[in-house]
């Protein structure tokens, strides 16, 4: 489909709306991180495939110009895509990148140099809740590393948030940005909650990160996932590949801790 080069600047809405309320059969979930190079839209992919491949349909939200959602599956999005801003001009089968892995599909950012607007994100994506309901079961938005305050407006129109982090202490010591986010979203009444911190990148062969995670796993407690994710260059090479790791490389540890933090997801659902 060709897109409009100008689009109209569609419906404008003002901060501070009411939080949208929950949708029957519908689990949208946020993944969000104070900095960039976590694994955070790694993180979303992969989960938005273990989802697919247990016959969820999934459709995957990405927030941020840069695109990386769409590289994840080497997707070329089309020239003036308006991505989640054309709700109001285009429906939403003109909109969404269909079957990009089993049971999973992609609303692209927009691409027709825009800049994130905050104010209507927040709109789109309440718009969007309802008109999914029936069709995926779940909605895994990828949002930006914190940029102003998107964290804390999204947590009004998104049931769970994801914090992740990668074992480092330079990311370790940052998070109190991203969650004071949650913290104020909470305060002003939103909806999501925090499902868990992911803990991400974590190399095994190294004393120095097993002992940082062991004290960030005691400082922190019950707020972080039992799952953390594991470092494997295998990642990068299914990205090389237009692949994520979950379908690269199926048997690998990686792969088998996205499993499991799905696993785990469905169960405290």
């Amino acid at each position: 489909m060709t897109f409009a080069a100008n689009p109209p600047a569609g419906q404008k809405f003002a901060p501070g709306q009411p939080a949208a309320t929950r949708i029957a059969g519908l689990q949208r979930i946020m993944f969000a991180s104070q900095k960039g190079g976590v694994a955070k839209t790694a993180s979303a992919v992969n989960v938005a495939v273990c989802l697919g491949e247990q016959g969820h349909r999934t459709l995957v939200v990405d927030t941020d110009p840069i695109g990386s959602v769409a590289a994840c599956f080497g997707a070329a999005v089309p020239t003036n895509h308006p991505g989640i801003y054309g709700l109001d001009q285009y429906g939403l089968n003109d909109l969404v990148l269909q079957n990009l892995a089993p049971n999973v599909d992609m609303l692209p950012y927009a691409q027709d140099g825009r800049p994130v607007d905050l104010p209507r994100l927040e709109a789109a994506l309440r718009q969007l809740g309802p008109m999914l309901a029936g069709t995926y079961q779940y909605v895994i938005v990828d949002t930006r590393p914190s940029v102003s305050d998107m964290a804390r407006r999204l947590c009004h129109v998104v049931d769970q948030v994801i914090v992740v982090f990668q074992c480092q202490p330079l990311a370790y010591r940052t998070l109190g940005g991203i969650l004071g986010q949650l913290q104020q979203a909470r305060k002003e009444g939103a909806p999501a909650r925090l499902t868990g911190l992911l803990l991400t990148m974590v190399d095994p062969t190294d004393p120095c990160q097993s002992e940082l995670e062991r004290h960030i796993r005691d400082n922190l407690g019950p707020a972080m996932l039992p799952i953390s994710i594991p470092l494997d260059r295998a990642v990068g090479e299914g990205l090389l590949e237009d692949r994520p790791i979950v379908l690269y490389n199926p048997d690998s540890p990686v792969s088998r801790a996205y499993r499991d933090l799905v696993a785990y997801l469905a169960a405290t659902r």
